[in-house]
């Protein structure tokens, strides 16, 4: 006697776990978990349109404390960050360079005992008078530095959204192989043969699981 059975094409475990790595749930969809798959869909949408506008946060809110300093300090609009971050820690240059040279002249002349030293740094990272500032009043510096605060909040929250991201992609990844492989396992067929001592033959029975 010849048995002939229906062969059911097992799923990729690779190609199911590319899938979410790509786009996390069409992995989990794959596998046939249509509802877990929305789940890790929705979930990488929430986060990937997070980030997007965070970033639209960050570039909006970079631009306008530079323009809040250029109209209240004239800064020029292409100074470099470090510049940007003087004015938010220091009420004026002058302040700034006072503190620039208590720390030299402890460290070059007291420590050292070495003026060259002290009066080539102090040269080095003192703020020069064509670049001084003064805030005119506590209210725009507070103004300018929640700008700025403002702007590294959001820089933590894309960084927050990327990392969700990541994890998510990586926990789909993970659930796939899993779903995928209990699917597979699913559709091995499961074959028994019991002896019939009243027909003095044989009772062969397949069970395959959906």
């Amino acid at each position: 006697m010849v048995l002939a059975g229906v062969s059911l094409p097992a799923k990729s475990i690779p190609k199911a776990m590319l899938m979410s790595a790509v786009l996390p749930g069409t992995g989990e969809i794959y596998a046939g978990d249509l509802t877990r798959g929305v789940i890790f869909t929705t979930a990488d949408a929430i986060m990937l349109v997070s980030a997007w506008h965070a970033s639209n946060e960050i570039t909006r809110l970079d631009g306008s404390f530079k323009q809040f300093a250029y109209a209240k300090l004239d800064v020029p609009k292409d100074s470099d960050g470090a510049f940007y971050e003087l004015l938010h820690k220091y009420e004026s240059s002058a302040v700034y360079n006072a503190e620039v040279e208590l720390y030299f002249r402890n460290l070059g002349l007291i420590r050292y005992n070495d003026p060259e030293y002290y009066n080539d740094r102090i040269l080095l990272y003192s703020i020069p008078s064509e670049d001084a500032w003064q805030w005119e009043n506590e209210a725009d510096w507070k103004k300018y530095r929640s700008i700025r605060k403002d702007k590294q909040t959001r820089i933590m929250d894309r960084k927050l959204a990327i990392g969700a991201a990541i994890a998510n992609r990586i926990i789909s990844v993970v659930d796939t192989a899993v779903l995928v492989r209990k699917h597979n396992k699913r559709l091995q067929p499961s074959f028994s043969i019991e002896p019939d001592f009243i027909n003095n033959g044989a009772v062969f029975s397949c069970s395959l699981e959906f």
